[in-house]
């Protein structure tokens, strides 16, 4: 059996990964350019699966990449 201080460190372990994943799949539309950076900058999404999107959203999304890349 596993010691409270192991069940803590699961549950801890746990919650970093359900704030990852929230992050990374944010759905409302305030961050969706930012969750399109992330995803394109750790290699899930293409930017090509973007098109239909405006030059200007484009534009900001290529910003955070390059942001993200300095980082």
């Amino acid at each position: 059996m596993a010691t409270l201080s192991d069940i803590w460190a699961i549950e801890d372990d746990l919650r970093r990964q359900r704030r990852t994943l929230d992050e990374l799949f944010d759905y409302r539309y305030s961050q969706l350019l930012f969750v399109f950076a992330r995803l394109i900058g750790e290699g899930y999404l293409d930017e090509g699966r973007l098109a239909g999107l405006s030059d200007d959203k484009l534009a900001i999304i290529r910003h955070l990449l390059e942001r993200m890349k300095e980082s």
